[in-house]
């Protein structure tokens, strides 16, 4: 009886290792279809992760001709200066800079910044 428990064992785990291989190369999909963009216009932040998280989830960004407003849900929107050149954004006032990568994911075009300097990964959908 032991040795079909584990011949169970190792069928399940075979099966869990070759999902996460599927799911991975479904990663790379996304990663393999980013392309140059303009950040122009408004967008939802829909994920953080990393450090020195001052924004919140569901925060809206506009980014217009070098101004963007930011507001986070019933708060009061805030403007900043930025510059953004061959998927480089740079926020004027604070120096932070963010490498601007763009993707789609079953339709909805997304927006990705890796900041430099700091460990942090903001990624936007197009509002």
């Amino acid at each position: 009886m032991t040795n079909k428990y584990y011949k169970t064992f190792k069928s399940l785990l075979i099966l869990v290792i070759i999902s996460i291989s599927v799911i991975g190369a479904e990663c790379e999909k996304l990663l393999d279809s980013i392309t140059p963009g303009d950040v122009s216009g408004p967008w939802v932040l829909v994920k953080m992760e990393g450090n020195l998280q001052d924004i919140c989830l569901g925060e809206t960004a506009n980014f217009q001709s070098g101004t963007v407003t930011l507001q986070c849900p019933n708060s009061t929107a805030i403007t900043r200066s930025y510059t953004y050149t061959s998927n480089v954004l740079t926020y004027t006032n604070s120096g932070l800079i963010y490498d601007v990568s763009f993707g789609s994911v079953n339709g909805i075009e997304k927006m990705i910044f890796r900041a430099r300097g700091i460990e942090r990964v903001l990624t936007y959908n197009r509002n």
